[in-house]
């Protein structure tokens, strides 16, 4: 009997220090899924990175917006990709190490499966991916030529313009030099 009463006092204990506790919500965790849905995407000519906006909430976010004046590594992706799922550790702590740096990691899911947002967002927050990846109405890929094998990286300096593209799973090392030579 002693040892019910000791386990009930312990467990009112701990209900009632949690309920004081703020909870940790998406919006608080230290890498809340930010995945968006495509919205228009706007071609900006030969070796010249796609312009595409997003909604955050009520706001219109811009790719152009987001990475002026940054070297941007755009990663085109899916959840069910072996080799891009392989790859994500090393963006995900690129991601961190460069930012300093300016530089912005960004990635451009292709999934299709619905629903897609909740999906894409289900894996991210699992993966603990800290950048922003936004959902592809195909029209991204459409619009740097085609996307025919994922994953597609591609590098873009601070003026936008396209430098290098990356066909297929790399290395952080790889995605490192191609980053450094871009600044």
């Amino acid at each position: 009997m002693k040892t019910l009463l000791a386990l009930a006092l312990v467990a009112t204990t701990v209900a009632a220090v949690s309920l004081t506790l703020p909870s940790r919500s998406a919006s608080t965790a230290s890498s809340p899924a930010q995945v968006f849905l495509v919205d228009q995407v706007t071609p900006r000519g030969t070796n010249k990175a796609v312009e595409f906006t997003w909604k955050d909430g009520a706001k219109t976010m811009s790719f152009a917006e987001v990475t002026k004046g940054k070297v941007v590594l755009l990663n085109i992706w899916a959840t069910w990709c072996g080799p891009c799922r392989r790859e994500l550790p090393d963006l995900v702590a690129l991601s961190q190490e460069m930012a300093s740096k300016g530089v912005v990691i960004m990635g451009v899911s292709l999934d299709e499966k619905e629903p897609r947002l909740q999906n894409v967002k289900t894996f991210v927050e699992k993966m603990g991916i800290p950048y922003v990846n936004v959902i592809d109405n195909l029209k991204i890929s459409d619009a740097y030529g085609g996307i025919q094998s994922i994953p597609t990286t591609f590098i873009i300096d601070r003026q936008g313009n396209i430098v290098q593209k990356i066909v297929g799973m790399q290395s952080k090392e790889a995605f490192r030099a191609a980053i450094t030579k871009a600044l």
